[in-house]
């Protein structure tokens, strides 16, 4: 009886690993999840992605937005594979899909680098590169480590992340941000609010007194954001002329790799005398 067990497990596992190798016809809901999928080797297989996405090396159709994914044009693809995001993805729609009958794979949220390394794996499982991502986190694990060692010791600097302006947006607790903090030798003005992205005001900011001040460039923030906050002279982000901006991909993209090189730029502006010789 156990050898037999034994016998159908390994048909099962081998029949999943061969199924999830047969997609050939993906669609992309998130730009995250595009990106996923090109740093996977399997660019050839996107279809169709969002207009936020990167476009790949291949031709790909473009199926709306995040929030309003065109489902006629989805169904006119006829896709094998269908990915989206618990958080960034119009739920609704999401189900509308699902009940079309397609094949829809849900990323689970992030609030952590673990977390992203972990969806990036059960992604690969999913369509067959398990080996591709534990290559691909091996290395950005072992990046992040290296960052880490060389900001152990120095003071923690204060940062304000800025992720939307009208109404001012900002990074929580439950937010991945937090460990590019970590990895940077900062802390996060705001990680005492047990939230991804709590709506604060301007005077609160401005009563914490940061530090640093990062502008992500999404949205409604562009660079009139920096002129806004010029004014403020008694921040002494401000006044130490330490307010960055930086563009949304960089930061707000999360797989293993796109995670360590948003660690490594934010090393270099946040501690430019240690890490703007390093060519890494």
């Amino acid at each position: 009886m156990k050898k037999i067990y034994t016998v159908l497990l390994f048909l099962v596992v081998i029949t999943s690993i061969a199924f999830a190798a047969d997609y050939k016809r993906i669609v992309s809901l998130a730009p995250s999840i595009t990106e996923s999928l090109y740093e996977l080797g399997i660019d050839e297989k996107v279809i169709g992605i969002t207009m936020y996405c990167s476009p790949g090396k291949s031709k790909k159709e473009i199926i709306g937005t995040l929030l309003e994914p065109d489902l006629e044009k989805i169904v006119m693809l006829k896709p094998d594979l269908i990915i989206s995001t618990k958080e960034g993805n119009n739920k609704a729609a999401v189900e509308k899909i699902q009940r079309l009958g397609f094949d829809v794979y849900t990323m689970e949220s992030a609030g952590s680098f673990k977390d992203i390394c972990e969806n990036f794996k059960a992604l690969a499982v999913k369509v067959g590169r398990k080996q591709k991502a534990e290559e691909l986190i091996e290395k950005a694990e072992a990046e992040v480590r290296e960052i880490y060692s060389n900001t152990l010791f120095l003071p923690r600097e204060s940062v304000f992340w800025e992720v939307g302006a009208k109404p001012l947006y900002t990074a929580g607790k439950q937010s991945f941000v937090n460990d590019y903090n970590f990895y940077t030798a900062t802390m996060n003005i705001y990680e005492d609010i047990n939230m991804r992205y709590p709506s604060i005001s301007r005077e609160d900011v401005i009563e914490r007194n940061p530090d640093i001040i990062i502008l992500v460039n999404m949205g409604d923030i562009s660079k009139d954001e920096i002129k806004n906050w010029e004014k403020y002279n008694t921040v002494t982000a401000v006044r130490n002329k330490r307010v960055y901006m930086i563009d949304v991909n960089d930061i707000f993209t999360p797989t293993p790799s796109t995670f360590a090189k948003a660690v490594k730029l934010l090393a270099k502006i946040i501690h430019p005398e240690i890490f703007n010789g390093k060519n890494k």
